[in-house]
């Protein structure tokens, strides 16, 4: 009964559909393909061939690797298997040498995968709140429209100032933040971002994500958050902007709150809050060390 992990492929999907998660409806199956391909690695725990423990990775930037689709059969519990899985996924992703940095993220009640990530070393690093809304009603103000920067040379320049040197969480996509340093801003992403900044002070960037639902993805990781007279209204012109744009998709808003200033949201806000999402993560450095 000694474990075996390897890699799992497109084909392997009615192994995934005859494990017993207790999960109704679960996403991975429905996209298991996509799991397998491309950016996203899934590897597979197996005891006497039968598959009792699935976990993967998918690459950003080519320096950064975010793990997860952590699954376990339930008949197999408590033997270590998901923490001996992801330490060996872990692992497998630091043999490139391009990259930086390995983490996860889960919500705050998903008690088994946080101890999980704890046991391989990753540490939690920020709590934030997903918070998406169809509009921003109760948030928009009446103060001026932020200008816009557009020349890219000022946009690198942005992002250095404002997120690299300020060492912030960065979510890359919705759900998927990272830390920032210079690797993970590729030229291609940034110029179709938009930035829009006042008085020198730190920008605003909002970007198109689809996630089951297209968003107007806003990004504004900063203290002042509820204080910055125009930036709500900023955000409200941007997104019916991409709505005019993509008159066929209904436009969403999304924006990553930190769990810091998550009370300060007006009472009528237009978010429906969800339970927290915890970022773990460990650097190349740190995971030198154990060696």
């Amino acid at each position: 009964m000694n474990p075996i992990i390897r890699q799992l492929l497109p084909s392997d999907k009615n192994l995934m559909e005859n494990m017993y998660t207790g999960i109704e409806d679960d996403y991975i199956i429905r996209i298991f393909d996509k799991l397998c391909t491309g950016n996203h690695v899934l590897f597979g725990l197996f005891i006497d061939n039968q598959l009792v423990s699935t976990a993967g990775y998918s690459l950003f930037s080519s320096h950064y690797a975010m793990l997860g689709r952590l699954r376990s059969d339930l008949r197999y519990q408590g033997n270590g298997y998901s923490k001996q899985l992801t330490e060996y996924i872990r692992d497998q992703a630091f043999q490139a040498e391009d990259l930086d940095w390995v983490g996860a993220n889960t919500q705050k009640h998903n008690i088994p995968a946080q101890n999980v990530l704890s046991s391989i070393c990753l540490e939690k690093q920020a709590i934030l709140y997903g918070c998406a809304a169809k509009m921003l009603d109760g948030l928009s103000d009446i103060e001026n429209v932020w200008p816009e920067i557009t020349h890219l040379e000022e946009k690198q320049e942005l992002l250095d100032t404002y997120h690299v040197k300020a060492n912030t969480i960065f979510p890359i996509e919705c759900y998927y933040p990272f830390p920032s340093s210079p690797r993970l801003f590729q030229e291609e992403q940034i110029n179709s971002w938009r930035f829009f900044q006042e008085d020198g002070l730190p920008p605003l960037i909002t970007k198109k994500d689809i996630k089951k639902e297209t968003y107007l993805h806003a990004i504004y990781p900063h203290k002042d958050l509820f204080q910055r007279p125009g930036l709500w209204k900023t955000i409200a012109k941007a997104q019916n902007e991409l709505q005019i744009a993509c008159p066929d998709e209904e436009v969403h808003v999304w924006i990553d709150i930190p769990a810091s200033l998550i009370d300060q949201l007006p009472a009528d806000h237009p978010f429906e809050l969800d339970s927290p999402w915890f970022l773990y993560g460990m650097d190349r450095a740190e995971w030198e060390k154990l060696s």
